[in-house]
């Protein structure tokens, strides 16, 4: 078969743009969690006929976070700072194109993990039929913009109001995948965001003696114009803690 050359739509375009227009993170940092009392969590709850996943603990871990380290809950965009009232955590939810589709869950902490997780459950699709008919929408009318530099300006001005980035993607991101090892989310809207990659056993050092544990690597990319290094250590240090914990019902 030979090649196939192709033009973006003007939607691809318009997401093709908001990614060059996004900025890079200005630190990363990881930790490995023991997941042995989260996983034994996540059984009971299964077996009480809960539909939860990995995913929606590490939702509920970040929130938890948040809620208990006040001080790092911001958003900063242009020349405003904003400390909001509750943590809306943004979760990555897979789409029918390269841009992933971001559901906002509103108050995360204040909310059970078996509610987080029917609600997850039910907007899911939701959130993907939205996908469809914004796209559908920007094919429209994109037209109306042709030139790439305009749209940059138009993005760049929506990206600098802390009030768009918050309906874009909430207070906190947070990205799962479950089959590599690591996950780093690159390009974020909040002040900070986690990747989580997938549960596997490996052999650890507990007390001095090697030891299978079941493991997550958790990475949080930040922005430097809201956290530095020492915030982001303390942040998925906060999260390991109620993941081990296995205290997140």
């Amino acid at each position: 078969m030979p090649d196939r050359k192709e033009r973006l739509d003007f939607a691809e375009r318009w997401l093709t743009d908001a990614f060059r227009v996004i900025e890079t993170p200005g630190g990363i940092v990881t930790l490995d969690v023991d997941m042995t009392r989260a996983r034994d969590a996540l059984a009971r709850l299964r077996e009480a006929g809960a539909r939860v996943t990995y995913t929606h603990l590490v939702v509920r871990a970040a929130a938890l976070a948040l809620k208990t380290n006040p001080e790092q809950h911001v958003l900063v965009a242009g020349t405003a700072r904003l400390r909001p009232a509750r943590v809306d955590i943004g979760l990555s939810v897979a789409g029918t194109t390269t841009y992933a589709p971001v559901m906002v869950i509103e108050d995360v902490a204040e909310k059970p993990l078996r509610a987080l997780a029917d609600e997850v459950t039910k907007r899911a699709p939701e959130v993907r039929a939205k996908e469809e008919l914004d796209l559908a929408s920007v094919r429209r009318w994109g037209w109306l913009i042709p030139f790439a530099w305009l749209r940059q300006l138009i993005l760049r001005w929506l990206f600098k109001h802390v009030w768009f980035r918050r309906q874009l993607s909430g207070t906190f991101q947070v990205t799962c995948l479950s089959q590599p090892d690591h996950c780093i989310p690159l390009l974020f809207n909040t002040a900070a965001a986690v990747g989580a990659g997938r549960v596997r056993d490996r052999v650890v050092a507990i007390d001095g003696a090697p030891a299978v544990r079941p493991i997550m690597s958790l990475t949080c990319v930040f922005d430097h114009k809201a956290w530095d290094g020492a915030r982001a250590a303390n942040m998925v240090a906060a999260m390991a803690k109620w993941l081990e914990t296995g205290e997140l019902e």
